[in-house]
């Protein structure tokens, strides 16, 4: 009897949780996406893009939300529509979205459909943070991510053709052999700056945008990002001084920023060949004269020759703390000149640098002792030059006309 009215309590149970689950279940559906998106043989000779099995989200970023979190509207379960209706990522994503949109993919991505939008740079379903090495925007991946359309030969083709984008069709390229490319491929050092540290990852932006971070006004401080100290330094300097005033050189040139010395795609280490005996050629597109007048001297002389050894204006005005000679701060103030050439002249004193390195000789005014005897020496040599070559002729005319006369047997006078 006791028996008995246990497997009826049994039974009683049973019915309650069969009547139950079903109520439950109609009021928040479980709906199992794997069951069917989770099976490859459920998609044998379909779409591949929809076999994802669970251990694919497992590992992401978005290994905590369910399937219908993007795809809406398929929350009842099987059967559903096949049109795929993905939530826009900035429904999460929001001021990343408001930076894409401001972009200059955006219109490209709208209207010709050929620009990169979150899939193209982030993936579907396998995404992963950027400190992820499996992330196309990890460090590591990014230059390589960017490469697929900024080298690619008809992206290159359709959006960098002209003239004034020769420097965008070579920019992946270029980034490989450059100090940055070098650093993060070679030494594997994942500080190095990539496009995104430059360009900004969304809100990228045409170098002619005043929002841009590549703008001429914006560059310091976009590399101010990584090199603090440097960017302190010329803020300080004459050079940051007149970005900040906006007043050009004697010359005309607005004050120079980083790309305008390393250039921007192209960087390469400051201690090597290529670049110590290039910078003087960068100061120069500035500084007309003072490149001139340095040319003409011994250290000029050697540096055109491809030697090393003979100081270039980084070394005696240092790489970015330029300044006016009248700033006692100046490293080419007289107050500190033994102490700059002394750095590769170690006999240098007060005498050895009463030196000018860009005294010009034409200058009377500025440089009257320098310029007599410049006017001296040239006059000098011009006239031994010409008294030398008017012998020469005569000497040569009489030789000839002894020759003739001796072929005629003519006694020479």
């Amino acid at each position: 009897m006791r028996g008995m009215v246990c497997f009826a309590w049994v039974l009683t149970a049973v019915g309650l949780l069969w009547a139950v689950e079903p109520m439950d279940a109609q009021a928040v559906p479980v709906v199992r996406c794997e069951n069917c998106h989770g099976e490859r043989d459920f998609f044998a000779g379909a779409d591949s893009t929809l076999f994802v099995p669970n251990e694919r989200l497992s590992t992401t970023v978005h290994s905590g939300l369910a399937c219908a979190d993007c795809h809406r509207g398929f929350e009842a379960g099987y059967p559903h529509s096949t049109v795929n209706r993905v939530t826009s990522c900035e429904t999460c994503h929001e001021q990343e979205g408001v930076d894409w949109n401001a972009s200059i993919h955006a219109p490209n991505a709208t209207l010709r459909g050929d620009a990169p939008t979150c899939v193209e740079c982030h993936g579907t379903h396998e995404i992963f943070g950027a400190t992820d090495r499996r992330s196309p925007t990890y460090s590591l991946n990014v230059a390589s991510l960017c490469g697929r359309c900024h080298a690619d030969p008809s992206v290159i083709g359709s959006y960098f053709a002209t003239a004034d984008k020769e420097q965008a069709r070579t920019a992946v390229a270029q980034y490989f052999e450059t100090v940055h490319g070098h650093a993060l491929t070679v030494a594997g050092l994942t500080v190095s700056a990539t496009c995104n540290d430059c360009h900004r990852a969304h809100k990228v932006l045409p170098p002619d945008s005043a929002e841009s971070s590549v703008n001429r006004r914006n560059i310091p401080e976009t590399c101010g990002a990584c090199h603090e100290g440097i960017i302190d330094v010329y803020e300080a300097s004459a050079h940051g001084a007149a970005k900040q005033n906006g007043t050009p050189n004697g010359t005309g040139h607005l004050a120079p920023v980083c790309i305008d010395c390393h250039s921007a795609h192209g960087i390469v280490r400051a201690d090597e060949p290529v670049w110590y005996l290039g910078v003087v050629e960068e100061c120069g597109t500035c500084h007309e004269e003072l490149y001139e007048t340095y040319l003409e001297t011994y250290h000029g002389k050697v540096t055109r020759l491809g030697s090393t050894l003979a100081a270039t204006c980084s070394d005696c005005h240092t790489p970015h703390n330029m300044r006016s000679v009248d700033d006692p701060t100046s490293s080419v103030h007289p107050s500190r000149l033994v102490e700059t050439c002394g750095a590769c002249h170690q006999a240098a004193n007060a005498n050895f640098v009463q030196y000018r390195p860009h005294a010009d000789p034409r200058q009377g005014d500025t440089y009257p002792v320098l310029h007599w005897t410049w006017l001296f020496m040239t006059s000098l040599l011009i006239g031994v030059m010409v008294f030398f070559g008017i012998h020469t002729i005569l000497w040569v005319t009489r030789l000839t006309i002894d020759h003739v006369r001796a072929g005629k047997g003519v006694t020479p006078p």
